[in-house]
């Protein structure tokens, strides 16, 4: 009989190890850029919108011609006396 078919003894026991690579730390670097890019992107939105540039404001003078309309004249109610 063999040894590795007897069932009673326990098998061999294999040691591993845990092999860390380290590449130098690089590859960080994607998160800065992406965080800059959104920072000018919010800073171009906020100088568009408070600068006035889409306001389009002009002067325009626009000259409508309009009915002159009079009312007539109503006195105005007067305050019932109060005597008691």
């Amino acid at each position: 009989m063999d040894e590795r078919d007897d069932p009673v003894r326990d098998p061999p026991r294999v040691e591993r190890e845990t092999t860390v690579i380290n590449t130098g730390g690089g590859g960080g670097g994607s998160g800065g850029i992406i965080a800059i890019l959104v920072l000018l992107v919010l800073a171009v939105i906020a100088f568009v919108l408070f600068s006035g540039v889409l306001d389009r404001s002009s002067d325009i003078n626009v000259k409508i011609k309009t009915p002159d309309i009079e009312l007539p004249d109503v006195p105005a109610p007067t305050k019932p006396s109060t005597k008691t």
